[in-house]
């Protein structure tokens, strides 16, 4: 099995303490992972790979390129409700809006230079327990994948 690392994730850090600051029963896990496909794998192996062998994928299947940012960006504005959610000052923040922009170039430069793009969710091994929303996004090249994966908790 390949070793995995976590992609530097400094914009998806900056984003969940954004969203976590002043939020009411709310937490925002991002991560990236990487890792090397030395020969010809399938999704499920890739993502094991990046993730560790004891996760339980839940279903796999393939996503448009231009449809992934947009599943991500509002799962990041979710708003909340009366009782758990982000700040609203931390929604409107400018900070953040320039941040999910950068967020978003980098998405969709996966996007683009992946030979298949396919969204997953896991039935068991979750880093964090997803209650309002998550996402899984498996970005495939010929030499390597790339996992993002997201979620918030209460």
């Amino acid at each position: 099995m390949a070793e995995a690392k976590v992609t530097d994730g400094s914009v998806l850090e900056e984003i969940a303490r954004i969203l976590n600051d002043g939020a009411l029963n709310y937490n925002v896990f991002l991560k990236w992972f990487e890792t090397p496909l030395p020969q010809a794998q399938t999704s499920t192996i890739a993502i094991e790979n990046a993730l560790g062998a004891a996760v339980k994928i839940g279903g796999i299947e393939e996503v448009q390129r231009a449809l992934v940012w947009s599943l991500i960006e509002n799962d990041l504005l979710y708003p909340g409700d009366d009782g758990a959610g982000p700040s609203e000052l931390a929604i409107k923040s400018e900070k953040l809006a320039t941040l999910l922009h950068l967020l978003k170039e980098q998405v969709n430069a996966l996007a683009h230079k992946a030979t298949k793009v396919e969204s997953f969710w896991l039935s068991n091994g979750h880093p964090t327990y997803p209650v309002f929303w998550d996402f899984a996004f498996l970005f495939m090249t010929d030499t390597d994948a790339t996992v993002l994966i997201g979620s918030s908790s209460d």
